[in-house]
């Protein structure tokens, strides 16, 4: 009897995971650019061996799959090499914040207002309105950067000039369960 009992409920339970659905594939971040974890493009850091301008190339950038429930991306370029013990604001070469039905950035996206950015969306690093790249220094010893994109369920209402410790705290409670990250060095063996 036992034996039967525990066949009828292994028959159930193989039959309920079999009727589950499968899991949604998972949210991939990528550059046509260059591959996870390897050498940022030199055209891509115009500003890697001396700061000659604010207006660097940004890479191109696709995703796929963000959750069902996202309604907004955000997406950081951090330098994880700089301001050891500094300003963690300096570290950031780039966000796009409240990116809205879209799967991909262009290269080289015009810094401020664009119509490469959906309405509503903006962009802002360290020091101006939009990609800045690597900085002076990364030609020396390389740095590694971290493309990080964040799946939300609203678009967020933060100032333009917003921190990224202000943009992770607005974030809180909104992100949908996914973000995934790009590595790429830069630029000591980059061409």
């Amino acid at each position: 009897m036992r034996a039967f009992a525990l066949a009828t409920v292994l028959l159930t339970a193989s039959a309920a995971a079999a009727q589950a659905p499968a899991p949604p594939p998972p949210l991939i971040l990528s550059s046509p650019a260059f591959a996870d974890y390897g050498a940022l493009p030199l055209k891509y850091a115009p500003n890697a061996h001396a700061q000659t301008t604010w207006a660097g190339v940004s890479p191109p950038l696709a995703w796929t799959n963000p959750p069902p429930r996202t309604r907004a991306l955000i997406l950081t370029m951090l330098d994880l090499d700089a301001a050891p013990g500094g300003d963690p604001e300096d570290q950031v070469l780039w966000m796009v914040v409240n990116l809205t039905g879209t799967f991909a950035l262009p290269e080289g996206v015009p810094r401020g207002r664009t119509s490469m950015l959906p309405e509503g969306a903006f962009q802002r690093s360290f020091a101006s309105n939009g990609y800045v790249g690597p900085q002076p220094g990364a030609d020396k010893t390389a740095h590694h950067y971290e493309f990080e994109l964040y799946t939300l369920d609203q678009a967020l209402d933060v100032p333009r000039d917003v921190t990224l410790a202000q943009l992770k705290a607005a974030m809180k409670g909104h992100e949908t369960g996914e973000r995934r990250v790009l590595l790429a060095t830069c630029c000591t063996t980059s061409r």
